[in-house]
């Protein structure tokens, strides 16, 4: 359960769109502005064929520089924390904690597009947009496969992020739908630790992965 959080490192922004730049120009012209972000989400994966495998849904926090904060709700509760340093993989039902130092590469991390990563953008992925009436479709595809996934579709309504999607080297596929979402909302130095920092339970395996 816990490699199924790797996908959500994928997450989403808002848009405006500037028919006159190129898709990449305007992605970074939306993501470049964020210093934080905050949703509910729903999340479906389904299989190669179409069938529904795995549904979900939780809260996410998102901070510069390289914050994560994405909780699943019970019952298939688990927690993914950084504090931009360190990446905390929390399975309360298995008692677990994996630490791991937090990847500073676009290519292998796509959230850190959301917690200042977008100069890195044209470096990474190929950009294609389309519209339809309210809504603007940003398609990200690497350009180096990391093996992980062939896609990601970023979708806003004006400059509100609604939905993500990702498809990956088998051809799964998984669907984010945001509700709730505020960007740049002020946080203090308190909320930023208690979000973004991450101490074990007692009693919980702890595995260091280096």
């Amino acid at each position: 359960m816990i490699s199924s959080l790797c996908v959500v490192l994928i997450w989403l922004l808002p848009a405006t769109v500037l028919a006159q730049e190129s898709p990449a120009t305007q992605l970074k012209a939306l993501l470049q502005p964020l210093k934080t972000l905050q949703a509910d989400f729903n999340q479906r994966i389904f299989s190669a064929d179409g069938y529904e495998i795995q549904s979900s849904h939780g809260e996410m926090h998102v901070a510069r520089p390289g914050k994560l904060r994405w909780i699943i709700a019970p019952p298939m509760e688990q927690w993914l924390i950084s504090d931009g340093n360190t990446l905390w993989l929390y399975d309360p039902d298995l008692e677990q904690v994996i630490i791991r130092p937090f990847q500073q590469s676009v290519a292998d991390t796509p959230a850190l597009l959301f917690g200042g990563g977008a100069d890195q953008l044209e470096e990474n992925y190929s950009v294609s947009v389309s519209h339809a009436e309210a809504e603007a479709s940003y398609v990200l595809k690497p350009l180096i496969s990391s093996g992980l996934y062939e896609q990601i579709t970023l979708v806003f309504t004006g400059q509100t992020p609604t939905e993500i999607r990702i498809v990956d080297s088998l051809a799964q596929r998984t669907e984010i739908t945001l509700s709730n979402a505020q960007r740049n909302i002020p946080l203090s130095e308190a909320q930023i630790d208690t979000l973004f920092n991450f101490i074990p339970p007692p009693g919980v395996d702890i595995l260091q992965d280096d």
